[in-house]
């Protein structure tokens, strides 16, 4: 159900990134689906979140959702109130600061980022249009204002996506992309058109702004069965998440 950041597990994050495994949705959405697709029910996605919380550890909390569009709104967790999912409106990234909550971003093929710092975490969803706009900087640039901290003590895993070996993109994403991050890092040779690696981008994107310690966790969407993918079963597939969260103090 759950893959884990090595990085975040040495500092006690309580996070994960799940899969497609380990839920209670049917069809194209079996079995893990964590946001509203057709055929979804209310039921499903209650049970399927309430799995993610205890497999964290955190039954009862909150748990903090966005409504994504692409873009870089930067939305505050701590007004998640629980327990189970709460959405907090639109927005690409979320901060939270309150103990004993969770905060999700939910992704198929865009890439999901987790950051920790003392007190605060945030969760980031990056496609190539928020990747280009600056989405994770701007969650950065939140988190070290919430937690007080430099970019230095901040800890970043960057999950399952669809990488360089599926992500062919035209013309608009290569120009986007080239704008904020060298050729070497973003693009790689195809067939037909240029790859894209949009988790090597906001790496290079995180460590530009003093990030020094950020861990690449996870496959290819589109290669794994094990998460869903847009690129490979079309709109109808579910979402999985990127879930981090701060434990209740004792």
């Amino acid at each position: 159900m759950l893959q884990r950041s090595a990085l975040l597990n040495e500092a006690a994050v309580v996070h994960g990134f799940t899969t497609r495994h380990g839920g209670v949705s049917a069809g194209p959405l079996t079995s893990l689906n964590l946001a509203r697709r057709g055929g979804e029910t209310d039921a499903a996605l209650d049970q399927n979140w309430a799995r993610v919380a205890a497999a964290l550890g955190m039954p009862d909390a909150p748990i903090g959702l966005a409504s994504q569009t692409h873009g870089v709104t930067v939305l505050d967790g701590d007004a998640a109130t629980g327990p189970g999912r709460f959405e907090l409106g639109e927005g690409d990234a979320i901060v939270l600061t309150r103990p004993g909550a969770l905060i999700a971003v939910r992704v198929a093929d865009c890439v999901p980022i987790l950051l920790s710092a003392p007190g605060a975490v945030a969760a980031v969803h990056a496609g190539w249009r928020g990747t280009v706009a600056g989405i994770v900087e701007r969650a950065l640039d939140a988190l070290l204002a919430r937690a007080s901290v430099g970019p230095e003590q901040v800890r970043a895993a960057i999950g399952p996506a669809i990488g360089p070996c599926c992500y062919e993109v035209g013309d608009e994403v290569v120009a986007g992309l080239l704008a904020v991050a060298p050729a070497e890092v973003a693009l790689r040779p195809g067939p037909r058109r240029a790859h894209a690696d949009l988790g090597a981008v906001n790496e290079s994107l995180l460590r530009a702004a003093g990030v020094r310690q950020v861990e690449r966790v996870g496959p290819c969407t589109r290669c794994s069965p094990d998460h869903y993918s847009h690129r490979r079963e079309g709109e109808a597939t579910g979402r999985f998440a990127g879930v981090i969260g701060l434990r209740a103090r004792p």
